[in-house]
């Protein structure tokens, strides 16, 4: 099988990512994209539809990314932390590695027609946080209650610490240093939904 059209996507994908990074979503063009990525600069143009689904194909590489980083977490066993402690740090480190990314899927830009593959990125990524806050509850060191909520309570709460520290909120003197302070951060949201009997 002919793998020159994966290779040639995956050539535009890596140019686009370095765009968005050196300047966010309006420096991704269909165009730039293929200049940047060595190719003639319509290339783009036979991968992706429009540049809604360039960047919906960018972000959904973004989300399998995170999800990769959640498991790598919850993997850990670092000193006493919980598996879902361990994949909320593990996203929260991935989304402060790549800001410009994270911003494609959680900011302002709107992306009009997300793609398939998004969806079912972004979808892979909730799953997998509801199956740790199951299993959390199973375990005993998450309270019982609706699975939905409490992973919407935390992913909320671990979303507004990347949120506050990338846009330099979360900093000495005014509060504290989100980026060093992140794992202990995380540890206290948990501590909401985590029984009073295992604090």
């Amino acid at each position: 099988m002919d793998s020159l059209p994966s290779e040639t996507r995956s050539k535009l994908l890596a140019a686009a990512s370095d765009l968005l990074t050196k300047g966010g979503p309006d420096a991704v063009t269909l165009r730039a994209v293929g200049s940047q990525a060595g190719l003639s600069r319509t290339a783009a143009y036979r991968h992706f539809k429009d540049k809604d689904d360039l960047l919906s194909a960018v972000a959904a590489e973004n989300l399998d990314y995170l999800g990769e980083q959640m498991r790598l977490g919850a993997a850990s066993g670092v000193g006493d932390r919980t598996p879902l402690g361990g994949a909320l740090l593990g996203y929260t480190e991935g989304a402060m590695a790549r800001p410009a990314h994270y911003r494609l899927v959680f900011g302002d830009f709107q992306i009009g027609n997300p793609s398939r593959d998004l969806e079912n990125a972004a979808t892979a990524c909730t799953d997998y946080l509801y199956t740790l806050v199951s299993k959390g509850q199973l375990d005993g060191y998450i309270v019982s209650g609706d699975v939905r909520e409490i992973t919407a309570l935390v992913w909320a709460t671990v979303h507004g610490l990347v949120d506050l520290t990338l846009a330099g909120h979360l900093r000495e003197p005014r509060t504290v240093d989100g980026a060093t302070k992140m794992p202990r951060l995380v540890e206290l949201a948990l501590q909401a939904v985590t029984p009073s009997h295992n604090r």
